[in-house]
């Protein structure tokens, strides 16, 4: 099963559950029509959700509103807003947890 989209004669999307049987493809079931991008982004998550109960899966552990705040966030940027910073600051972690901090002192102790 997946999800598509369909242009009606008046502007607005329609969000259908599509599955395809035998080389012929089925609506399942329509979840509803919108003209807004956000309320097409609404539909395509409630469709998500309809496919995992009809196909039976069980629902995720993190839902998909979180991913879709943080598409949201990101869409507004342009390379222009993003900074680089020290690789230390994104990586120092990291580092440390992999054990390189530890390599560093040893090579201080001996001086």
């Amino acid at each position: 099963m997946f999800i598509r989209k369909v242009k009606n004669r008046y502007g607005s999307q329609s969000v259908q559950v599509i599955q395809k049987v035998k080389g012929k493809y089925i609506v399942v079931k329509t979840i509803g029509c919108a003209t807004s991008r956000h309320e097409i982004e609404r539909l395509k998550q409630l469709a998500r959700e309809e496919i995992e109960h009809l196909s039976g899966n069980q629902l995720k552990l993190f839902g998909y509103e979180s991913d879709e705040i943080i598409e949201q966030a990101f869409s507004v940027l342009a390379n222009s807003n993003i900074l680089t910073v020290e690789s230390e600051l994104i990586f120092g972690k990291i580092y440390d947890y992999i054990g390189f901090n530890a390599i560093e002192e040893e090579l201080f102790r001996h001086f």
